[in-house]
This record gives C-alpha cells, sequence and structure tokens, in this order.
C-alpha cells in the first residue's frame, strides 16, 4: 500500500514540475516576441487576449508591437524660474541656520535688518520674500492668534527690514519668530 502511495505521489510531482516548466518556458517565449496578438469578434468587437492556437471564424487576429519606434526630438522647453541668488532659514534669535547670500542682524523684538550679499544680487532688482511658520496658535497664543511676516526696504536695493509677531482680535504684537526669506535677485 504504501509503495503505491509513493508512485502516486511522485507521478502527482513531476506532473507538477513539468506543468510549471511548460507554463514558464510559454511565458519566456511570449515574452522574447515583443509583439501582443487578440482575437477580437467581428461584430461586438470586444477584444480576447491570444495565447496559443487560432481565432475562432468570427473573430479576427490583431497583433501589434509592445514598444513603437523612437520618435523625434521634439523642441526644447522654455527657460526655468531663476535658482534663489539669495535663501536663509532664520532663528528668533537673528541667527542664521542655513542660507546663502544673505546677513542678518536681530534689532529689537520682531525686527531684524536683512542685508542681501549675494553678488548676484548687487545691480539687480531685489524683492525678499518673507514667510514664517504659521502655527496657530503660536507660542502659547490663544486661539485666533496667528504670526505673521513682512519686510520694508531702507535705502538702497539691497537692505531691508523684517518684522515678525503675532496677530490676533485684529491686534499685532511685535514678537521674535523663526523665518524664512527668498530673493531671486531679478
Amino acid at each position: 500500500m504504501t509503495a503505491l502511495l509513493a508512485r502516486k505521489t511522485t507521478m502527482v510531482v513531476l506532473l507538477l514540475v513539468l506543468a510549471v516548466g511548460i507554463g514558464g518556458g510559454y511565458a519566456l517565449a511570449a515574452s522574447k516576441t515583443k509583439t501582443i496578438t487578440v482575437c477580437a469578434d467581428k461584430k461586438t468587437g470586444v477584444l480576447h487576449l491570444k495565447t496559443r492556437g487560432k481565432c475562432k471564424r468570427s473573430q479576427t487576429r490583431v497583433t501589434w508591437n509592445q514598444q513603437g519606434p523612437q520618435g523625434i526630438q521634439g523642441p526644447p522647453g522654455s527657460q526655468g524660474a531663476p535658482a534663489a541668488s539669495a535663501w536663509a532659514h532664520v532663528l528668533a534669535s537673528g541667527a542664521v541656520f542655513a542660507g546663502q547670500g544673505i546677513s542678518i542682524a536681530h534689532q529689537s523684538g520682531g525686527t531684524y535688518k536683512l542685508t542681501i550679499t549675494a553678488p548676484g544680487c548687487a545691480q539687480g532688482f531685489n524683492a525678499p520674500v518673507v514667510t514664517v511658520d504659521d502655527a496657530n496658535p503660536p507660542n502659547g497664543q490663544g486661539p485666533g492668534a496667528f504670526p505673521v511676516a513682512w519686510v520694508g526696504a531702507v535705502n538702497g536695493s539691497n537692505q531691508f527690514v523684517v518684522f515678525t509677531g503675532v496677530a490676533s482680535n485684529g491686534l499685532f504684537t511685535a514678537t521674535d519668530h523663526e523665518f524664512y526669506v527668498v530673493d531671486e535677485c531679478s
């Protein structure tokens, strides 16, 4: 009885190995053809993926390549936006955490002197953009309070004053805040 069971088990395993081998071979051969073949019903147009054999009489065989020929080179794209010439991540103390082309001096609560020092900005028009983290409410302030920051020109084209603070119930209170500044120097 055990010999019969062993023979049946061996036959099942052998059949499984053959089936997997044949299926794998077909998949390998199909991937090398680089075409897709389907049978399209003549009346309905429904497509049936063709894996082997011929299409039925009520169907038409359709074959196409998996990848078409290389197209012609397109026209060059438009000029991208200029990279920021000067930028900084400024801590509430006025220290520059990271950046380039910007010098900061903390003057008083919520007031910082900003100088654009990037060489590429010396002759250009400077319009720095200042942002502040908009956590709501900031630093233990009550609900509805939010931090604000803006920049004002001092003299010349490379010196500015940055103001930071908290707006709450229509009132502004100058306070030191971490902020970010970017200037494209156009």
